[in-house]
């Protein structure tokens, strides 16, 4: 007994001396180091306990990933591990009031060997909130020039609505659907699949991160028509009221108009006639004015080709009255039309100097009109061929006269002068 309390002060500092000697070969063997690993995605678990219940959850700041894990552990375990053997989850059902759930990190090897495994960040930070739907129609535009001389001549899709689903905050914001096609230097029909994309109501394009859409393109159909300038012309009806008349004249703005179709539809269209019971003149005094839809007149298959135009043309048919005057026109006013052959032909003036001519037309061209400027000639070659036998004999015969008229104007009287006729020697 005496022996194993002798010496005891030795005896421990062997004791501590060996302890410390362990220690020291240990380490120098297998010493405790550490790694760090970057990035390391977090699994969320029974995120059911959330949709079940009619919401939606979205991650924050993105702390669904760790930006860096250290683990601390034997060099040799250190050694036998990577970045694929850490598991980093969350399980939902930890879910805090303030919407955030501890993260979870531990490796899938060696897991009993890890001294310790320190994160960046150890919670994932929701918004949990209701889950909203909704449906939009698609709305298709077209970007870009076409080349010259081309128009838009219609654009569809192959679906016409949209349903959206996600948190109820962010779709509110959602307010139209639209699908763009680029039809850049384009001439004939384009057949594509353009994105759909999501707009608010300042068209501001939203963020579909968090959206699931049921569809996310869709077919567009863009057809592209030919143009051409054409001139629109006017069918006037009735009579205005006794005393006058049309001028001929019919003002219109625009006088021609940009037309567009298939090649085929629009090569055969050389102007738009326009019947519209609006172009009844029947009765009045004065001037007709009234607005016609140009588009209402468009043969089949053709539209206007111009976007900026609002598709009307006002249109103002002109009327004046109507004057009746007489005019003493000279005899020397009038001569023979052609020549007879064998005969020699003259008019007579030896018994009158003048004709009584009565005419009738618009008001302004009448008063424009005057004895002096008035001709008139006699064809004795028709007048030959209306007689009974075709034949003439020497004589003086009555002849009527063809009066060179302004437009608008006609003669109410028939005018004739004698004709002398001999036949040459």
């Amino acid at each position: 007994m005496k022996k194993l309390t002798s010496n005891w002060g030795l005896k421990l500092a062997s004791l501590i001396f060996a302890i410390i000697v362990w220690f020291l070969v240990t380490n120098i063997n297998d010493p405790v180091t550490s790694v760090r690993y970057t990035n390391i995605p977090v699994t969320l678990k029974n995120t059911n306990l959330i949709t079940e219940q009619g919401q939606v959850y979205t991650v924050l700041d993105n702390t669904d990933t760790i930006s860096s894990v250290t683990i601390y552990a034997p060099r040799s375990i250190i050694d036998s591990i990577s970045q694929n053997n850490i598991v980093a989850t969350a399980d939902i059902q930890d879910l805090s009031s303030l919407n955030t759930v501890s993260i979870n990190v531990t490796t899938n090897k060696y897991s009993d060997k890890i001294e310790n495994i320190s994160t960046s960040n150890d919670v994932v930070k929701l918004s949990v909130e209701r889950k909203n739907s909704k449906s939009l129609a698609i709305t298709p535009t077209t970007s870009g020039t076409l080349a010259d001389g081309y128009v838009i001549g219609g654009i569809s899709t192959g679906q016409n609505m949209i349903r959206i689903n996600g948190p109820e905050s962010v779709i509110q914001k959602v307010q139209t659907a639209e699908v763009d096609v680029d039809v850049t230097g384009f001439t004939s029909d384009i057949i594509t699949n353009a994105d759909i994309v999501l707009y608010d109501v300042d068209g501001n394009q939203v963020d579909t991160s968090q959206i699931s859409m049921n569809a996310k393109t869709v077919n567009v159909n863009v057809t592209i028509y030919g143009t051409k300038y054409v001139p629109l012309k006017y069918t006037i009806k009735g009579e205005p009221a006794d005393g006058y008349a049309l001028t001929g004249k019919v003002d219109t703005n625009p006088d021609q108009v940009l037309i567009a179709g298939k090649n085929s539809a629009i090569s055969s269209v050389n102007e738009i006639v326009i019947d519209d019971e609006q172009l009844d003149v029947s009765g009045l005094t004065g001037n007709l004015a009234c607005t016609i839809d140009v588009e209402d007149y468009l043969p089949n298959g053709v539209i206007l080709g111009d976007s900026d135009y609002n598709g009307t043309a006002a249109v103002v048919v002109h009327i004046e009255s109507v004057s009746e005057e007489t005019f003493d026109v000279d005899i020397k006013n009038i001569s023979v039309a052609g020549e007879v052959d064998g005969y020699n032909v003259a008019i007579e003036d030896t018994e009158y100097d003048t004709v009584s001519l009565t005419l009738t037309g618009l008001t302004s061209t009448i008063s424009g009109v005057s004895a002096a400027s008035l001709t008139g000639t006699v064809d004795v070659n028709s007048f030959i061929q209306n007689s009974e036998n075709g034949e003439l004999a020497d004589g003086t015969y009555s002849v009527d006269v063809n009066w060179n008229l302004p437009d608008g104007v006609k003669a109410t009287n028939t005018v004739s002068v004698y004709v002398t006729i001999e036949r040459k020697e």
